[in-house]
C-alpha cells in the first residue's frame, strides 16, 4: 500500500522521526519524574520542620514543668475562657503557666489526631512582648491557635498546596496583629484540606486529621484541624474560616462552638483565599471555642479600634453589648431559597424546626423576599 511505499522510500527519515519521538517521550517522563521527586523532597522537608517544632515545644513544656512543679495543669485546662482571662488579668495566673499546659495537651491531641501543622517557634518572644504591654488586653496571656492559611510572619500559608510551601509570609495577617494587641499568644497552626474546599481535612503535605472523640472518624472541614485541637482540649480559642460550612461543620463534628460572622466583619487581610476573585459567596474568618460565651468574649476583643485602623474595609462597628444583652425580642429575617438553589428536605426541615423553636422563646422571625434578579 501507499504507506509502506512511503516508509520504504523514506526509511532513514522515518527512523529519525521515531528516534526523536522516543527521545521526547523519555524526556517528558524524566521531567515528570524529576518534578515528582522535587515535590516529595519539599513535602519531606516541611514534615521535618513540623517535627522539629513539636520537639522544641515538648522540650519547653517539660522544662517549664520541672521548674514549676506546683502548677495545676489539670485545673488550668478545665477553666472556661472567661475564668482564665480574669485570672490572667489579675495576676493569679501567669501567661507561662497557661501556655505550657496547653502546649503539652496540644502535643497529646495532635499525636492522636494529626491536627497541628506547626508550633510557633517564637512563643517565648511573644511571652516577653505580652509582659511589656502597659494595658492588658481582653485576651491577655490566652494561647490561641489559627488555621493554616491565616498569615503568620515567617511561615507559609499553603491551603494544603505544595506550590505555596516556599512563599513565607512577610508579615502577620491583620487578625493575628489584633490578637497580639489584645495580649493573645499564637502558639500553633492547624491542618486544612487541600484547596480548603472539602469536608474532610486531608492534604498531601500534612496528612489526614481525625476526630478527637473517635479516631476512626473525620473532623470535617475545612477548619478540621481547629475543630480537632479545640475539641480534644488542646486549645481554648482558635480561628477558622468559612464559606459553605468550614467553621460550622468541624464545630458540629467535634462538639465545640463556632461562629461564622457576617463577611468582612473581621479582617481577611493576610489570609490566603482558597479561590482568587470569588465574590458570589464570600470567605470570612471567625472564632472557634468550647462554648458560646467564649465566642462572645473573643468578638468583643476583636471588634476594636486596632482592627478598624489596620483594615479600613472593616466597618468600624464595635460589639453592641446592649443588643446582645437585651431581653427584648429580636427581629431576625430568613428565607428558604435565594432563587437559585433549594435546600435538601432534611436541611429545610431542621431549619424550620429551629425557626419555630426560636419563635417560641424570644425571637420574632419574618420572611425576607428574595429574587434571582
Amino acid at each position: 500500500n501507499k504507506l509502506n511505499e512511503f516508509l520504504t522510500e523514506h526509511e532513514v527519515e522515518s527512523r529519525i522521526l521515531a528516534a526523536l519521538g522516543l527521545c521526547v517521550a523519555v524526556s517528558l517522563y524524566g521531567l515528570k519524574w524529576i518534578r515528582k521527586r522535587r515535590i516529595l523532597k519539599r513535602i519531606n522537608q516541611e514534615k521535618k520542620r513540623r517535627d522539629m517544632s513539636l520537639q522544641l515545644m515538648e522540650k519547653l513544656a517539660e522544662k517549664f514543668k520541672k521548674q514549676n512543679p506546683g502548677v495545676d495543669s489539670r485545673r488550668i485546662l478545665s477553666m472556661s475562657l472567661q475564668e482564665l482571662t480574669e485570672k490572667l488579668r489579675d495576676g493569679s495566673l501567669s501567661p507561662e503557666s497557661v501556655l505550657y499546659p496547653y502546649v503539652k495537651k496540644a502535643l497529646e491531641v495532635t499525636r492522636d489526631t494529626n491536627c497541628i501543622t506547626v508550633f510557633m517557634n517564637d512563643c517565648e518572644t511573644q511571652l516577653q512582648e505580652v509582659k511589656k504591654q502597659k494595658q492588658k488586653g481582653l485576651l491577655y496571656g490566652v494561647p490561641v491557635s489559627i488555621k493554616e492559611h491565616v498569615g503568620y510572619q515567617g511561615h507559609p500559608s499553603t491551603c494544603g498546596l505544595v506550590q505555596y510551601l516556599d512563599e513565607l509570609e512577610e508579615e502577620d495577617s491583620v487578625i493575628v496583629k489584633v490578637l497580639k494587641k489584645q495580649g493573645a499568644i499564637i502558639f500553633a497552626k492547624t491542618n486544612v484540606p487541600q484547596t480548603l474546599i472539602c469536608y474532610e481535612t486531608s492534604n498531601p503535605i500534612y496528612g489526614l486529621t481525625t476526630n478527637p472523640h473517635n479516631h476512626t472518624k473525620g473532623a470535617a472541614g475545612s477548619s478540621g484541624g481547629e475543630g480537632a485541637l479545640i475539641g480534644g482540649g488542646g486549645s481554648i480559642l482558635g480561628f477558622g474560616t468559612d464559606i459553605g460550612g468550614s467553621i460550622r461543620l468541624p464545630s458540629s463534628f467535634c462538639g465545640i462552638a463556632g461562629l461564622k460572622p457576617t463577611p468582612n466583619r473581621l479582617s481577611l487581610h493576610g489570609v490566603r483565599p482558597c479561590v482568587d476573585g470569588m465574590l458570589a459567596v464570600l470567605l470570612c474568618i471567625g472564632p472557634m471555642a468550647r462554648d458560646v460565651d467564649s465566642l462572645v468574649l473573643c468578638m468583643k476583643a476583636l471588634l476594636c479600634d486596632e482592627m478598624f485602623k489596620l483594615d479600613p474595609r472593616v466597618p468600624p462597628l464595635p460589639f453592641n453589648e446592649e443588643v446582645y444583652s437585651t431581653s427584648q425580642p429580636l427581629r431576625i429575617g430568613y428565607y428558604e431559597t435565594d432563587g437559585y438553589t433549594l435546600p435538601n428536605p432534611a436541611m429545610r426541615r431542621v431549619f424550620l424546626e429551629t425557626k419555630k423553636a426560636a419563635g417560641r422563646s424570644w425571637t420574632h422571625a419574618y420572611t425576607v423576599q428574595t429574587s434571582p434578579n
